[in-house]
């Protein structure tokens, strides 16, 4: 059985906690190389530093907070 290709959904924000912030949401069984795999299309992604704001370079990824949840956390939606 072939091994299946580590996915993610990256949620970008401008202005993070402390400057530009990424949410990488992962499965819970994500392996480490898949995480690292995931994470280095993170930093290098055209798209994702243009959302946070950041020249799509190598230097600019270091303004980049990026914080790692399981996609499968509980969600709770609370209305007004």
């Amino acid at each position: 059985m072939p091994e299946q290709k580590a996915t993610a959904e990256v949620r970008v924000s401008k202005r993070g906690p402390a400057g530009p912030h990424a949410e990488v949401l992962v499965a819970s069984n994500i392996s480490a190389a898949g995480l690292a795999g995931i994470l280095q299309k993170v930093v290098t992604n055209e798209r994702v530093l243009t959302a946070a704001g950041l020249r799509a370079c190598g230097a600019c990824k270091s303004g980049l907070d990026i914080s790692i949840i399981d996609h499968f956390q509980e969600v709770i939606k609370v209305e007004a």
